[in-house]
């Protein structure tokens, strides 16, 4: 027995040594933040301080100095985010996860993005490609100095980073127009939909812009019944969510107590673990200047930010960029028809490799227009049967990428000219960049490649266009000099969330589907509505989760219902306040998805399940006209109120189509929704109606990249919270329609900057996870709590050094 127990403690001993061991190794992978550093690269001293936020203040004597130790950061920080992303843009994934990373793979060798990218640093001048170079040099520094582990990622998925390239920046940028370019799917949802509604259904499902004419749509209903819409709609994926965008605002000195302007930006986009942005501070010392902001980990640029003299950010315009094309072949599909006559496809052959499996060959085909999706799913049999394909054609994949030289150029603008001339190697996607700088001038310009398409074509961009009519094909682009711009408007407002920015007499074709105005008219609202604004009032607005679109929208369900139910009386007294802790915003949201699916599911079938996003105003105009038709004298003439479509659609999709005894109604349609509403949420969180709370499932999570895919590992890696907020809301929440994550959120602010042009210094930040992406560091997490407080903080640039220092590292440049 004796033996038996020395045996079982020296086991358990063991067992402590081998755990202590390895979370000491894991725990090696932080990297260090103090000391000397002797490296080659650097051409003087290079200092890196560390604020009580883990921001890197960089001190350096070039800019190439500057983007090496940018790099060196990033490394230090975001190592895995940098090769995870690498991977994906190259369509590489497969090799670090598996058969699971086929579908990436597939999609963005069929893009292209890699050769692209390598035609375009070809073009990039000699200056440009050093500072990428000097960047690519401070994060194999890092890599090849480090002497610890590997951040956990990479011991757990087996991958070894390879040398960081300048094109690996470039495909990185490619990335992110992916993220911003959507209209490819909206034009494939509208040929879905054509082949199972009329064209005023769908009309009404896309209608014009407020106060725009609506233009019909061509009637090509019988070529996509024999296309292959609903395969390609599984490769393009689902379109953007609304509130998928961002705001920026800028305001002069009449609107401030300082007199001087303020300028406030959040992107809205995915969020992820790490965030996709990484805060830093640039200082040169020769020139004795600042650039403080956020960047993303993998280039060397501040996107969003300030310098010493001017402040900038951007929301996305959400220009119609792509095309896709229906291609027909000919020749027993071994080619393709133009207006001039049958062509040869452009091939490319790609070898995948696959961990843990066999390589998978892909063939690429090249249109005159782009590649080829339909080859992305070549066992897919609509692909073989058919006799088309579809080809995208899309700025982001012409062979010329020069976003890195235009957002250099911003980092240097000292006045408003300077500021466009750099927007003018800003190739897209387009962005609503809001300028203000301390002499007083506050500015616009939203810069890009923007495709013009000739008078005669019907379909603008809305639907796939047939690719062997001339008519369809692109005519240069809107002239960078013609772009929208404004300079110190008479208001002295600018203000931008995605909605129209033009006005009619804008001679040009932007795009057709900007966001409904709900975000950008409550911002401007709540500008105007106070004289003297400050930092406080500008942290009030962007922390703001009143839902103009549930105000605008409750009024007709209310008007429509009958009920005693303590419930729709709080509904009716409710100011669409989309609080965490209240009850409403829970029981508007299950009310409206019920109502819609009544409205609609039974045209849709079973297609209903991948056009669920929220149709405000549809669901407004049944209801608004059922209250009219009965004698309401209800007005709708809130500066939120938006008009209502065609009386006769809109009330035409309440009757249920399924049922040919009886026409049902708008009313009875929101009443049977009401009472469902209640029953579902009784069922799921108890029958005391006041104690639910929105809280209960509008759940934040930010996702890691892979391991909320891996149960096990996803409660390391993955941040989550209740958040308030909701679609529509300037504080912006996701609310998921999909069953698995109802009323979940996945996407929001991925930054807030608030900038005082009378003392930059005071100017605010924040972002919603932490600097770091290594779990074990205590800066993983540790904003995200501010984040969703309505927190923000400093970083100045007074000192060199800052006050709040906690880390100092030098890296000293090797002798020869």
């Amino acid at each position: 027995m004796r033996l038996l127990k020395i045996g079982v403690l020296t086991i358990l001993g063991l067992l402590v040594i081998v755990g202590l061991s390895a979370y000491f190794w894991l725990r090696s992978s932080l990297p260090d933040l103090d000391g000397t550093v002797t490296l080659a690269g650097p051409s003087a001293e290079i200092r890196i301080y560390r604020d009580s936020h883990g921001v890197p203040h960089i001190d350096a004597a070039s800019d190439n100095d500057l983007y090496f130790a940018m790099g060196y950061v990033h490394a230090q920080d975001r190592l895995w985010q940098m090769e995870m992303n690498r991977r994906l843009g190259n369509g590489r994934v497969s090799e670090a996860v598996g058969k699971a990373g086929l579908g990436f793979d597939k999609y963005f060798r069929t893009l292209g993005f890699a050769r692209k990218a390598e035609a375009a640093l070809k073009q990039l001048p000699p200056e440009i490609v050093a500072s990428l170079q000097a960047y690519a040099d401070g994060v194999n520094a890092y890599v090849g100095h480090h002497g610890g582990a590997l951040p956990p990622e990479f011991l757990l998925t087996g991958v070894t980073p390879e040398p960081w390239r300048p094109v690996d920046t470039i495909v990185w940028q490619k990335l992110m127009w992916l993220d911003l370019s959507g209209n490819m799917r909206q034009e494939v949802a509208r040929a879905r939909l054509l082949t199972k509604l009329s064209r005023a259904q769908v009309e009404s499902l896309y209608p014009a812009y407020p106060g725009d004419e609506a233009l019909p749509l061509p009637e090509l209903a019988d070529i996509y019944a024999d296309a292959p819409v609903q395969a390609i709609s599984e490769i393009v994926g689902a379109e953007p969510p609304p509130g998928y965008g961002s705001n920026n605002w800028v305001v002069s000195g009449a609107h401030t107590k300082s007199g001087k302007p303020l300028l406030a930006n959040d992107p809205h986009l995915g969020l992820t673990t790490p965030s996709i942005w990484y805060l830093v501070r640039l200082h040169n010392r020769t020139t004795d200047s600042n650039l403080v902001g956020v960047s993303f980990p993998g280039t060397p640029s501040i996107v969003l930010g300030r310098n010493d003299k001017i402040a900038w950010g951007f929301t996305n315009t959400a220009p119609d960029i792509q095309d896709l094309y229906l291609e027909k072949l000919v020749d027993g599909g071994t080619r393709y028809l133009t207006p001039e006559g049958p062509a040869d496809f452009i091939t490319h052959k790609e070898i995948i490799h696959v961990k843990d499996a066999d390589d998978v060959v892909l063939n690429v085909r090249e249109t005159r227009h782009g590649p080829v999706l339909s080859d992305i799913s070549t066992d897919k049999p609509e692909f073989l049967r058919d006799g088309y394909v579809f080809a995208l054609q899309w700025t982001a994949l012409m062979d010329q990428e020069t976003a890195v030289m235009g957002l250099f150029g911003l980092a240097k603008a000292h006045d408003f000219e300077a500021f466009k001339a750099a927007g003018q190697f800003y190739m897209g996607p387009e962005q609503n960049m809001v300028y203000a700088d301390t002499d007083g001038n506050i500015g616009y310009y939203a810069p890009a490649l923007v495709p013009i398409r000739k008078a005669g074509n019907t379909i603008g961009g809305r639907m796939p266009s047939p690719g062997w009519l001339a008519d369809y094909d692109w005519q240069g682009f809107i002239p960078y000099n013609e772009l929208p711009t404004r300079f110190n408007p008479e208001s002295g407002i600018i203000a931008t969330a995605n909605e129209k920015i033009v006005d009619k007499d804008y001679p040009y074709f932007i795009t057709g589907d900007w966001a409904l105005p709900y975000r950008g008219n409550r911002i401007r609202h709540l500008l105007s509505s106070r004289k003297n604004h400050d930092m406080a009032s500008f942290r009030q607005i962007q922390q703001d989760v009143v839902s103009d679109m549930a105000q605008d929208l409750l009024p007709w369900f209310v008007a429509n219902t009958h009920s005693n139910h303590p419930a729709l009386a709080a509904l009716h007294a409710w100011d669409g306040h989309m609080d965490a802790n209240k009850a409403e915003p829970l029981i508007f949201h299950t009310w409206i998805r019920l109502y819609q699916e009544a409205l609609m599911k039974d045209e849709l079938g079973g297609m209903y399940a991948d056009f669920g996003r929220v149709q405000a105003r549809l669901m407004k105009s049944g209801l608004y006209w059922s209250a009219k038709d009965a004698g309401s004298n209800h007005g709708d003439d809130a500066y939120y109120a938006l008009p209502a479509l065609d009386h006769d659609i809109s009330l035409a999709w309440c009757d249920d189509v399924t049922t040919t005894d009886r026409k049902e109604t708008c009313s009875e349609l929101a009443q049977a929704a009401f009472e469902a509403t209640l029953k579902e949420l009784a069922e799921k969180h108890g029958p005391e109606w006041h104690k639910w709370r929105w809280s209960d499932e509008h759940v934040l999570h930010q996702e890691h990249r892979p391991m909320s895919n891996v149960p096990q590992m996803k409660p390391y890696f993955e941040l989550s919270a209740p958040v308030s907020g909701s679609t529509h809301t300037i504080n912006v929440s996701g609310v998921s329609r999909n069953p698995a994550s109802l009323n979940q959120s996945s996407f929001g602010p991925s930054y807030r900057g608030i900038f005082d042009l009378s003392d930059l210094d005071a100017s605010l930040y924040v972002q919603p996870t932490g600097q770091s992406g290594n779990p074990l560091s205590d800066h993983f997490d540790d904003l995200f709590p501010l984040w969703r407080k309505g927190q923000y903080f400093t970083i100045p640039t007074a000192t060199v050094k800052p006050d709040d220092t906690e880390h100092t590292l030098v890296l000293q440049p090797a002798r020869p």
